[in-house]
């Protein structure tokens, strides 16, 4: 069974944006102004939001069971040689061969902690030097997040059955 996910570069700018300024708004410099401009990533910063998308995926592919991979309609080589082509490519598209008996409700929790954890390695990685408490606050998430999604995807709807070991 081949499940797959998609997610946009749209719908993900749109919630990291939105993570960000929530986060924006809670913070305040001593003085008691807003740290709107300072924390908000918003459509000003494609080319790092573009780039720190990328370093989500190949995180969360990284931490994925290579059994599990199979290739995309987007894995092609880039127009240019030379340098990334922006144009192309813009979101990010996996697919998961997934074993006869995996439920196919952990479809949709999959997807949620999926994209939970492209919106975390994101403000993580913008926070990092913006606010260190706050990116501390987002890299903690990490690590539960994609073992939650590992562990998803190993159920069975038929559990694994041991023979004795004794002849």
């Amino acid at each position: 069974m081949i499940i797959y996910f998609i997610y946009t570069k749209d719908v993900v700018q749109k919630a990291v944006k939105r993570e960000t300024s929530l986060l924006a708004e809670r913070r305040r410099t001593a003085e008691g102004a807003e740290l709107l401009d300072e924390l908000v990533m918003d459509e000003e910063y494609d080319i790092t939001f573009k780039a720190l998308m990328n370093d989500a995926h190949a995180e969360i592919i990284l931490n994925l069971a290579a059994h599990y991979l199979i290739d995309t309609p987007t894995d092609m080589e880039p127009v240019f040689q030379e340098f990334p082509d922006f144009r192309q490519d813009r979101d990010f598209n996996l697919w998961l061969n997934m074993h006869a008996d995996w439920p196919t409700q952990y479809r949709k929790a999959v997807d949620i902690k999926l994209l939970s954890y492209i919106i975390d390695y994101i403000c993580y990685r913008w926070l990092e030097t913006k606010s260190p408490n706050d990116a501390q606050t987002y890299y903690s998430r990490l690590d539960k997040t994609i073992d939650d999604v590992k562990r998803m995807l190993t159920r069975k709807t038929v559990p694994l059955r041991r023979y004795p070991s004794f002849p």
